[in-house]
C-alpha cells in the first residue's frame, strides 16, 4: 500500500508542477534555441564536478554504462520513478560522496523539443550532428554543450546533450 501511495504522491506532484505557468529557467533558455546549433549551457549556480544526465519521455533509468548510473539508478528507484510521455528530467548529480544527497531531479514538460540520449536513436533520428560534438549520457557542466536540430521525419526540435571540441 506504501509505494502506490508514494507513486500518486509522485504523480500528484508532477501534474501540479506541469499546471504551473512558470517555466524553469533552464527550460526557458532550452526553448529558445533554434536548430542546428550547438549552444553552452546557462550558469544554472551548480558546483563544479556537477553532472547533468537528462532522460527522455518513457526513460526511468540511466544505461549501465553510463557515468553515476549505479548511483542515480538507485536514486531512481528508491522514488519509484516511471517516464511517461509528458514529461523529460534533467538529473543533476553533485560530486558528494556516495549516496543520494547531491542527486536532484528537474521535471520538464514535453513542449516543442524533445531530448534523446540514446545512441541508436540520435542516429536514427537526428538530422545532422556537427562534427566535434560528442553526445554524452551524462556531462560535466564544465564541458557540457547541447546541440539543436531537427528530428528527420517531422519539424519537431531535438536536443541532444554532450561536448564539443568547438568553443561557444
Amino acid at each position: 500500500m506504501m509505494p502506490l501511495l508514494r507513486a500518486a504522491g509522485m504523480l500528484a506532484l508532477m501534474a501540479l508542477g506541469a499546471c504551473s505557468a512558470e517555466k524553469h529557467p533552464f527550460d526557458r533558455h532550452l526553448a529558445q534555441l533554434r536548430p542546428v546549433a550547438v549552444a553552452a549551457l546557462p550558469d544554472m549556480g551548480w558546483p563544479a564536478g556537477t553532472a547533468l544526465c537528462p532522460l527522455g519521455l518513457y526513460q526511468s533509468e540511466l544505461s549501465e554504462s553510463a557515468p553515476h548510473a549505479g548511483r542515480v539508478n538507485a536514486f531512481l528507484k528508491q522514488k519509484q520513478f516511471l517516464g511517461d510521455e509528458g514529461h523529460w528530467s534533467l538529473i543533476v548529480v553533485k560530486p558528494l560522496p556516495a549516496g543520494d544527497g547531491g542527486i536532484e531531479q528537474l521535471f520538464f514538460k514535453r513542449a516543442d523539443y524533445d531530448v534523446l540520449n540514446d545512441p541508436q536513436v540520435i542516429a536514427r533520428d537526428a538530422q545532422t550532428v556537427p562534427a566535434g560534438f560528442a553526445p554524452q549520457t551524462c556531462v560535466s557542466v564544465e564541458q557540457a554543450r547541447v546541440l539543436v536540430t531537427r528530428e528527420q521525419r517531422s519539424h519537431r526540435k531535438l536536443l541532444i546533450f554532450g561536448t564539443s571540441q568547438v568553443r561557444y
